[in-house]
């Protein structure tokens, strides 16, 4: 009240007062809004906490570890506040180049890096890491050897004997990001062994044959995680290892050189292998076998992989055939690679076969496709199929295409039937052709119908136009449609005539209504459709529920063209005409008589008007057989006018006044 007073005593305008206070009060509001922690960037607005919308982040910011910048709710460290699209955007593309712009020591270590972790080597930390918080230390996914089982197979860790380090976790042996040693070692390999391992223990000695093999590699024999074998031996072990005859290859271990061997290169192998030296004898020898050089595919020790291969189904060939490599990526791979690689096919060794398949070339598919034998007795084969030339079509090992086909199946024939391609190219295409789906009539081996059709020809058509056989309420069916012969008239590839026909239309009907086309040739007067070889704009080439394959009734079908007949506002009509009959006068196709008429003025009116009837004689004066031209007073359809008269007639006619022209 006192605050109020003074502003009634003051001599101040009271407006003014009022804007005092209003500015007072909002300032007031504002600084009551700014806390400590909250900055007003200048000429913008206050930028609002991230954590405010992204709600379903609050239980993981509150795990044990929390990424230092989401800590300070930094979350513009690697994030772009507004983002360049309408997507999760961050400050670097790139993943490790990301968390690189605050783990700089790392980056660094990193470049110097020999042997890099293979997530990391592609840039990725995320696989392992969590980029906002996590209940594991370093903020690491999950712990121990459960992380690394998330890209590891875990099979190839589980095995009746397992490594004790592997029991210890993975980071006994193996550095997380990288490290100068192969496999990301943190030692070099005999001398990450020797950590655990005495090499000079009696029992250590007497278990390697008392060879020095710290001066060799343990994984040559040993596997370093788990093995089915005892003493940590790999899947796969070279006999003379298993059984501990070391000196059947090597020198004896008190020799100068104990590792050396007693012959060089497949002369050694062949002193066990005397057999299989003989069945390399063959036509086609492998490169390795003819330079003798076994140890490009085996290892004379153990390895994790069958025969003591160096490396597993495809991937020890592809290191050499490098470009069969693709073929692996293929979506439509063939499956014997899938299941048990090249060998399924190609003997690794030698072959009496081209390729050093197992077989004959043109026996090999029928190895497994077993089933085509029975295909290939049937009566018409495609020449390919029928020459065991499977490759012309397919690729033996894969291809991006469904079956396996050398090109997309659009192209593929054409591969071949190039001139069939360019015939192909008309103004009316069957849709199968222009789809290029040449296997929605043909079979691509073999068929017991000729063109190698998948069924007789008149049941194919109706596998796909199948509306028109459904249609059993026709009275009238054009004989070729009935007995399916449809190639009769269709082409079944392309035309340059409408409905894919073999001819053009008139053209066609003649070689079937020969009696027509004679007639039709030697008349005076044609109807237009007739002259234009238009048959289908009356009839219908299928089938009809009209005689003569009519579209419709011929009332109708005439006056879809004759509409004057009807558009005019006269009433009277000719009683013919009424029924819907115009054939009573009128022909079809051809005629000597204008209008297509079937006989002459009078003589076709008086086919009706023959009788001298009372009314007749009246409106004529004369017996109608007098008569010479009917057309001549009266119109043939229709008229406002009694008795069919023309619209304008002479006025002694009019008045049937006839004498005062005619005697």
């Amino acid at each position: 009240m006192r605050y109020i007073t003074i502003l009634k005593n003051s001599k101040r305008p009271l407006k003014k007062s009022c804007a005092v206070l209003f500015l007072l009060f909002i300032i007031g509001v504002l600084s009551a809004c700014v806390t400590d922690d909250t900055v007003v960037r200048q000429g913008g607005f206050t930028p609002k906490p991230c954590i405010d919308c992204h709600k379903e982040k609050q239980a993981e910011f509150r795990k044990k570890f929390v990424h230092a910048p989401v800590g300070k709710q930094e979350c513009e460290a690697c994030h772009i506040r507004h983002g360049k699209l309408a997507v999760k955007s961050f400050k670097e593309r790139d993943e490790d180049k990301l968390c690189y712009l605050c783990h700089t020591q790392m980056s660094a270590k990193m470049e110097k890096t020999s042997h890099v972790h293979t997530a990391l080597k592609q840039g990725k930390c995320i696989p392992c890491h969590s980029p906002h918080a996590s209940d594991n230390k370093a903020l690491l996914k999950k712990t121990g050897n459960d992380l690394c089982y998330t890209c590891h197979d875990q099979a190839t860790f589980t095995r009746a004997t397992k490594h004790k380090p592997l029991m210890d976790g993975c980071l006994t042996c193996h550095a997380a990001h990288g490290s100068p040693y192969k496999f990301s070692l943190v030692k070099e390999e005999v001398e990450l062994c020797k950590t655990c391992h005495n090499f000079g223990d009696g029992a250590f000695k007497q278990a390697h044959r008392n060879y020095p093999v710290q001066n060799g590699k343990c994984m040559g024999c040993h596997t370093a995680h788990s093995s089915t074998n005892g003493k940590l031996l790999r899947e796969s072990v070279h006999e003379p290892l298993a059984k501990g005859k070391c000196e059947s290859c090597h020198n004896k271990p008190t020799d100068a050189n104990p590792f050396g061997v007693a012959a060089d290169g497949a002369k050694l192998c062949y002193t066990c292998h005397a057999k299989e030296e003989k069945s390399y004898m063959a036509a086609y020898r492998h490169r390795p076998v003819e330079e003798g050089k076994c140890l490009s595919c085996h290892s004379p020790h153990a390895t994790d992989y069958p025969k003591v291969t160096l490396m597993g189904k495809n991937d020890l060939c592809i290191s050499c055939h490098e470009k069969k490599a693709e073929a692996l990526k293929m979506s439509s791979m063939h499956a014997p690679i899938k299941e048990k690689g090249c060998i399924a096919c190609h003997n690794p060794h030698a072959s009496e076969n081209k390729f050093f398949l197992r077989v004959p070339e043109k026996q090999i598919c029928l190895t497994c496709h077993s089933d085509m034998e029975k295909d290939m007795k049937e009566k018409y084969g495609h020449q390919p199929f029928v020459n065991a030339e499977c490759t012309k079509c397919h690729d033996p090992h894969g291809s991006n295409n469904p079956k396996m086909t050398i090109t997309s199946m659009g192209s593929l024939c054409y591969t071949c039937h190039k001139k069939e391609e360019k015939e192909f190219l008309k103004t009316y295409v069957h849709t199968p052709v222009n789809n290029r789906q040449c296997g929605l009539c043909h079979s691509p081996h073999s068929s017991n119908y000729k063109g190698l059709l998948k069924s007789p020809a008149e049941q194919l058509c109706a596998d796909c136009h199948k509306s028109m056989l459904q249609q059993t309420d026709m009275k009238a069916v054009h004989p070729p449609f009935r007995e399916r012969a449809c190639d009769t008239c269709h082409n079944p590839h392309a035309s340059d005539y409408i409905g894919v026909t073999n001819a053009p239309t008139r053209e066609l009907c003649y070689k079937c209504h020969k009696n027509m086309e004679s007639s039709v040739n030697s008349s005076n007067i044609k109807h237009t459709p007739v002259e234009e070889g238009k048959c289908t704009v009356c009839h219908s080439p299928h089938m009809a529920k009209i005689e003569k394959l009519l579209l419709s009734r011929p009332k109708e079908l005439c006056l879809n063209c004759h509409e004057k007949i009807v558009t005019t506002t006269a009433r009277k009509g000719h009683i013919d005409m009424d029924k819907g009959d115009c054939t009573s006068c009128h022909l079809s196709h051809s005629s000597e008589s204008k209008g297509l008429l079937n006989d002459s003025d009078p003589a076709l009116c008086l086919k009706c008007h023959a009788a001298d009837t009372e009314r007749l004689l009246k409106s004529h004066g004369e017996p109608v057989a007098k008569i010479g031209h009917c057309g001549a007073c009266h119109v043939p359809h229709v008229t406002e006018k009694p008795g069919l008269l023309k619209s304008v007639t002479h006025d002694p006619f009019a008045t049937g006044d006839c004498k005062v022209c005619h005697e």
